[in-house]
């Protein structure tokens, strides 16, 4: 059964993306994030506000946290402790 991470965003709703289509997530900014594809060709932008305060690290840990799961558990949702709140997500090419 294929895993997914769940971003709850203002503007998009419960945005569910496939943990084997994502390489890594960093920060680039307060607002705004992004997350690489694995196709290396593709990246999803996710605005919001205080994303500074760990939005690549809250990622990566519900990525692990996905793979750590038992096969039922097949949503993750991203934490937003520190004051994380996600806008909206995009898709873009690198």
């Amino acid at each position: 059964m294929p895993k997914y991470i769940t971003l709850d965003t203002a503007s998009d709703g419960n945005v569910h993306l496939n943990v084997d289509a994502i390489l890594y997530a960093e920060t680039a900014s307060s607002t705004a994030g992004e997350i690489y594809l694995t196709s290396g060709t593709h990246k999803m932008t996710v605005t919001g506000t205080g994303l500074t305060s760990g939005f690549g690290e809250a990622v990566n840990s519900a990525l692990v946290q996905a793979q750590e799961t038992k096969w039922s558990d097949a949503t993750i949702p991203v934490s937003k402790a520190g004051g994380l709140v996600f806008t909206s997500v995009a898709i873009g090419t690198i």
